[in-house]
């Protein structure tokens, strides 16, 4: 393949990509606009940060970067936030890991919503676990 074929191969993929990250945060934003009823502008204006991490996690099972990015909270954050909740037993990661659909690296699933946390919890991997 040329090189002038390679790159514009690379630029469609590359702009194929970016399509579908929006195309993953607009869902995001959307299942929490449905699920909340309120728009995020209003929902940004009603919450804090943090809140709004919580609440937004009660309506979309996603990474954190997905739903960092789709709010727009610095990924720093989003650690913070996610470690608080955790530790008070408020959101559950997930035991195995998925691609990310935003990154499409491995990453953990994260829920604020308590109907989520049994499926979070359960491995879907059949390896025997050496501590049980």
């Amino acid at each position: 393949m040329e090189s002038n074929q390679l790159n514009s191969l690379n630029n469609f993929l590359d702009k194929r990509q970016g399509q579908d990250k929006n195309l993953i945060l607009k869902r995001i934003i959307n299942d929490v606009k449905k699920g909340t009823g309120l728009s995020i502008s209003k929902l940004k204006n009603q919450y804090s940060e943090e809140q709004l991490f919580y609440v937004a996690l009660k309506h979309v099972t996603t990474t954190k970067k997905a739903i960092c990015t789709a709010l727009n909270i610095p990924i720093e954050a989003g650690c913070r936030y996610k470690r608080h909740h955790e530790k008070n037993g408020y959101l559950v990661q997930s035991i195995d890991e998925v691609i990310c659909p935003f990154t499409k690296y491995p990453a953990h699933l994260l829920s604020t919503n308590p109907k989520e946390f049994k499926r979070l919890k359960k491995s879907n991997t059949n390896q025997l676990n050496f501590f049980e």
